[in-house]
């Protein structure tokens, strides 16, 4: 059962690398507006989340009680200034974070995918939900990835 959740999980870095295929800097730190986020920051968020999935991992595998870390994400972003930052030295690391993470979820025996913790949402959240969450969180971002592209080129054409 857990192999596939983790072949996914791996594979979100070369599912953002084609997202962005063929972007300059110009094109990845294009925004449409002050307030939306450039692919840079979208790329800084998912290196963010995937800091926080593999704290959340770790504390459900040693057993914690407290409630899983959440955070604000515009608040990282801005803070932050991923903007600022390249799109590939964002991809080297969330790319050293799944490769990390990966390595971890391989030594899982079966029995650990359904431990659980409490998500910040407060409902409770077993290893599989992380994983399986992460990558589909991944996808959704993805998504706003081309919506940003077709932006910028709609932008261009006017």
């Amino acid at each position: 059962m857990s192999q596939p959740i983790i072949d996914d999980f791996l594979d979100t870095h070369h599912r953002l690398f084609q997202a962005i295929e063929g972007l300059d800097e110009s094109d990845v730190s294009w925004k449409a507006s002050p307030s939306s986020w450039s692919v840079t920051e979208v790329l800084g968020h998912l290196a963010d989340h995937s800091i926080v999935v593999s704290f959340r991992i770790r504390a459900v595998l040693a057993g914690s009680q407290s409630i899983l870390p959440a955070f604000d994400q515009e608040k990282w972003v801005t803070s932050q200034h991923s903007h600022a930052q390249s799109a590939a030295s964002i991809l080297a690391f969330f790319q050293a974070q799944l490769t990390y993470n990966g390595a971890l979820l391989q030594r899982l025996e079966a029995d650990h995918w359904q431990k659980s913790g409490i998500h910040p949402q407060g409902n409770p959240v077993t290893i599989t939900d992380i994983v399986k969450g992460f990558s589909a969180h991944v996808d959704r971002h993805i998504q706003q990835i081309d919506r940003i592209k077709a932006a910028q080129v709609q932008e261009n054409s006017v």
